[in-house]
């Protein structure tokens, strides 16, 4: 009989134990996987941006969770684009357009960025890689712009892949030093299937840092944030995801000639087409745009070794996933390769939010942006709202994607050039007063500028009101 009551006793106390730790876990807060892509845009295969993007990693995040096919982001550059996001503010309110800017040096010493505010609620919060526009860097004194202090823990971290040997840089033919292409491009436009493995690159590493991070145990909720740099140029990427893509098929993004003719000053003004001709004269936009979907697919399996890792740990069910880009990229669409343009191309970034908690498989085509990733994932667990935040939280999109909404969200490259999406209509608005409006009703592409058309007078002046109320477009 007594041993009878030590194992009833020991079960009734194992089965209360059980039932305070299941209680335990369905009460405490949920776990954030911030994952950022740099220059991701909407070509993964999932989003149906490029019907040969092989992304089966993102994808599978994608079909368990709710995909936002129309997210934007605040600006089209990766310092504004990551500080805003980070901040909540916009790149008008923090005058932080460029990538030498860093907002504390700008008069937003005491502004709380999205880690922090995690962090002051009791989150462990990690990082590796590029998430603030400087990753935390490999000396001991943080790189400019990292912001230190953001993350209470940051892996020293290097991006992307080694370069190649000097000798197996590749200038493809291409002058570089002809108007109208960037400077910079001379030593980062470049491509090449490197022989390094996916193992001994700097994305995965860094990947990897933060999949040992989920293998732990912990004894608070936690924010880690996964930085991945490829697509950003250059294309160097282990020679096995060029081999994945047969350059003779490549399938290229469809243009119109002369697409910039009804484009004002303002418009022409941000781009050129030398380098595109270049590219096409020399048969070389399909090398081109394979290189760029050979660096997506590298960064895909650095994404899926984290996600794989978190599907194997003990924090599966209780960890909400976000996967974005931090901006566009141009490969050819306007006859121009690269990002910091006010269209779609360079404003429109793949976002993807999975919450454990809720039915997901779902798209969202309502407009949102990347400002409101900031006080959506405060409100998803259960933070106080920042009232410093600029964006609006989309959380009752991932709990109802069928919610419809009339939003409209700003993207801005500098001062006096912003442009307003709405569900059916881009607004671009450039500081020499020049104009331009697209229908995405019937021009998904963009290419009329129907600003001076009479029928759309009227929705002219609606986008126009709509800029002037969300900020000055003097700034």
């Amino acid at each position: 009989m007594k041993n009878l009551l030590i194992l009833f006793s020991f079960i009734s106390t194992l089965f209360f134990s059980s039932s305070l730790l299941a209680q335990s876990k369905k009460d405490s807060k949920p776990n954030v996987l911030f994952i950022m892509v740099d220059d991701m845009n909407d070509w993964v295969n999932a989003f149906g941006g490029h019907p040969q993007a092989i992304t089966p990693n993102i994808d599978k995040v994608a079909k368990k969770g709710i995909m936002f096919k129309n997210a934007y982001c605040s600006a089209p550059l990766c310092n504004p684009s990551r500080t805003s996001l980070l901040t909540g503010l916009r790149p008008s309110t923090t005058g932080v357009y460029g990538n030498v800017e860093h907002f504390r040096e700008e008069g937003f010493t005491d502004v709380v960025t999205l880690p922090q505010h995690f962090g002051a609620n009791g989150y462990t919060t990690i990082a590796a890689g590029k998430i603030f526009h400087s990753p935390r860097g490999n000396k001991e004194i943080p790189k400019p712009g990292s912001d230190p202090g953001s993350f209470q823990t940051e892996k020293y971290s290097k991006l992307g892949t080694k370069f190649p040997d000097k000798s197996l840089r590749q200038s493809h033919g291409i002058n570089f030093d002809q108007k109208g292409i960037k400077k910079n491009f001379k030593k980062s436009f470049d491509w090449y299937g490197i022989d390094d493995t996916t193992e001994e690159t700097n994305d995965w590493q860094n990947a990897e840092y933060c999949a040992d991070f989920l293998k732990e145990n912990h004894d608070k909720p936690f924010f880690l944030a996964c930085g991945i740099f490829r697509p950003h140029l250059p294309w160097y990427a282990p020679k096995k995801y060029f081999d994945m893509y047969d350059v003779e098929t490549i399938q290229l993004p469809v243009v119109i000639e002369n697409d910039l003719d009804d484009l004002g000053k303002g418009g022409n003004k941000l781009v050129s087409p030398t380098l595109h001709k270049e590219l096409v004269e020399k048969g070389l936009w399909k090398e081109a745009v394979r290189a760029y979907l050979a660096s997506l697919t590298f960064a895909d399996e650095c994404v899926g070794q984290v996600v794989d890792a978190l599907d194997n740990s003990q924090y599966k069910d209780n960890t909400i996933i976000v996967i974005m880009g931090d901006h566009g990229w141009h490969l050819g669409e306007k006859e121009f390769w690269g990002k910091n343009t006010l269209w779609e191309r360079s404003a429109k970034t793949p976002l993807i939010i999975f919450d454990p908690r809720t039915k997901g498989g779902k798209q969202v085509t309502n407009i949102v942006s990347l400002l409101d990733v900031y006080p959506t994932l405060s409100e998803m667990c259960g933070l106080p709202i920042n009232k410093s935040n600029e964006g609006s939280s989309i959380y009752d999109l991932v709990k109802n994607p069928k919610k419809k909404t009339n939003k409209m969200v700003v993207t801005s490259k500098d001062k006096g050039f912003h442009t307003i999406r709405s569900s059916q209509y881009r607004y671009i608005s450039y500081p020499d007063g020049t104009e331009e409006l697209y229908d995405h009703n019937i021009d998904p592409n963009e290419w009329e500028n129907v600003v001076k058309k009479e029928n759309y007078k009227e929705a002219l002046n609606l986008m126009r009101t709509a800029l002037k109320e969300k900020i000055s477009v003097n700034n």
